[in-house]
């Protein structure tokens, strides 16, 4: 057994959490970690690594251990997606294109526990104040996420007025940018003001224990890599403190090359090009190191696309599941050993960002955890920090978020999740409102806004299961309602032929009562 040393698991699990992963095919850290198929996970770290005879022997002498069945699957590190427009991104076709912003269930179906939030071409409507909420309210909900100063533009916006003051100052700042170059959207900027920038970042970084990288958005323009060069030049930085992203673009291959081969770091945007060009990379004649390539998502940022007079031609959303298409499609497409293709979106993000306990399972790691499939890589359970994010049958949601399959989060008081309207009565008697999530039933409705007798509004609640009844309501109240499985088709399909013609009829009753209640 594999445990901390001194005496410390025993020490630190008391009166914490104790969760038991047993029966994996695998566990990988990420690479492939020999004899063990069990985890041990308290509060939230990984404690033990087991074989199959220690974990049994555990499980007899605990009686508060959590217990998780995870045959069939392999255990990977979760993933640390350095590039993530929390607040939303785009703006490229006006305001309606303002990208929505992440939701805490998106990321965790993508098996993204550790996220920097940027922001992108859009510094005007998208605040550096508005990302540190969002990043602390990530926090809150149970991810871990850090975030950047500055945008596309140059100077690059801060909440202090200085770079180095917001990367001593505030927890969550980790770097810099993304500053964009060669890009049409960027701010022109020269290799001195580059070097300027990244420059503050770095003594802003050494101040207050960060990485203080500057993130360089490429673009496809015809100067490539020079800008950065010329940066390199004007200035005694090292190399590896500018961290080139989008550089999997095709135009950009000659110049990713040589900044690899002159020991610099790059990162790719998941997709079908980072993967043809990590199949180039793996060619003998194209070696080149996997270690200092990441790739991250871009999600909820735009993806616009431009012809060559500048005019937007197409506009999509990037979305956090890149991620895992691309380990999937690196594993299962490519046959790729799944412990070369995964420190590209676990350990090598987390040591770019100079995170020692992310994006790696070992005694004393923080316990972000993806159990997936062996075979498919589909992912089945995810923990962040030690707590159950996400199942086969529901995944933790954020503040405001609900529906099927969104359990609540356990930051969101009751209250603020079932908004109630107190009832009250005009001086004739009738309903002005209705509890609409408090005690009353969907009888005590259709009972008091006169849907037929007793006996008949009986007849039809009983003709009705649960799962009708949610459904019912859902539509009454109107919620997006998806019905769950429910085994009589038939009935269910009578039932919703009804819930149309209730609706309109008990609408129609409350805007005659008191306009304007339901517009």
């Amino acid at each position: 057994m594999t445990s901390i040393p001194n005496g410390k698991q025993q020490k630190g699990s008391r009166g914490l959490d104790l969760t038991l992963i047993e029966k994996a095919e695998a566990i990988y850290g990420p690479h492939k970690i020999d004899d063990a198929s069990c985890l041990l996970v308290a509060g939230t770290q990984v404690v033990g690594l087991l074989s199959t005879s220690e974990a049994a022997a555990l499980k007899r002498v605990s009686a508060q251990l959590r217990v998780l069945d995870a045959s069939g699957c392999v255990v990977i590190p979760g993933f640390v997606d350095m590039r993530v427009h929390i607040t939303g991104g785009g703006g490229e076709a006006g305001p309606a294109s303002r990208c929505p912003e992440a939701q805490l269930s998106q990321l965790l179906d993508a098996g993204i526990t550790t996220a920097v939030g940027l922001l992108g071409t859009d510094g005007v409507s998208r605040s550096q104040e508005s990302l540190i909420a969002k990043c602390r309210a990530l926090n809150q909900e149970g991810l871990t996420c850090f975030h950047l100063a500055g945008s596309y533009g140059f100077p690059p916006a801060t909440t202090t007025g200085s770079l180095q003051r917001d990367l001593v100052t505030i927890e969550t700042c980790l770097g810099v940018g993304p500053l964009a170059v060669s890009d049409h959207r960027s701010s022109a900027v020269t290799g001195q003001e580059i070097a300027r920038v990244a420059s503050e970042g770095r003594v802003g970084g050494m101040l207050g224990g960060k990485c203080g990288l500057l993130w360089c958005r490429m673009g496809s323009g015809a100067d490539g890599f020079a800008p950065l060069r010329e940066a390199l030049a004007a200035s005694d930085l090292p190399i590896s403190q500018l961290l080139p992203t989008h550089a999997e673009r095709p135009m950009l291959l000659a110049d990713c090359r040589a900044w690899l081969r002159a020991g610099g770091n790059v990162d790719f945007t998941a997709g079908v090009e980072a993967q043809s060009e990590l199949e180039l990379y793996m060619q003998p004649e194209n070696h080149m190191p996997l270690d200092r390539i990441s790739v991250s998502s871009g999600a909820f940022g735009s993806q616009p696309a431009f012809d060559s007079r500048g005019r937007l031609t197409r506009f999509e959303v990037a979305l956090p599941g890149s991620l895992l298409i691309l380990l999937q499609s690196l594993v299962g497409e490519e046959g790729w050993p799944l412990e070369r293709a995964l420190p590209l979106v676990t350990l090598n993000p987390a040591t770019r960002l100079h995170l020692p306990h992310k994006g790696r399972i070992a005694v004393g790691s923080d316990a972000d955890l993806i159990i997936a499939d062996k075979d498919s890589l589909v992912i089945q359970h995810v923990f962040a920090n030690g707590h159950h994010m996400k199942s086969p049958e529901w995944t933790r949601g954020g503040f405001f978020e609900h529906g099927p399959g969104i359990r609540r989060s356990s930051m969101q008081p009751v209250a603020l999740k079932r908004r109630s309207y107190s009832p009250a009565k005009t001086v004739g008697g009738k309903y002005t409102s209705l509890n609409c999530f408090g005690t009353r039933t969907p009888y005590t409705v259709l009972k008091t806004l006169g849907f037929g007798s007793s006996k008949a509004i009986h007849r039809r609640l009983r003709q009705s299961c649960s799962t009708h009844l949610r459904l019912w309501r859902q539509s009454f109240f109107g919620i997006p309602a998806t019905a769950p499985f429910c085994p009589d088709v038939a009935r269910c399909a009578r039932l919703c032929s009804q819930l149309s013609s209730d609706r309109c009829r008990i609408a129609s009753h409350l805007r005659a009562v008191r306009p304007g209640l339901w517009e």
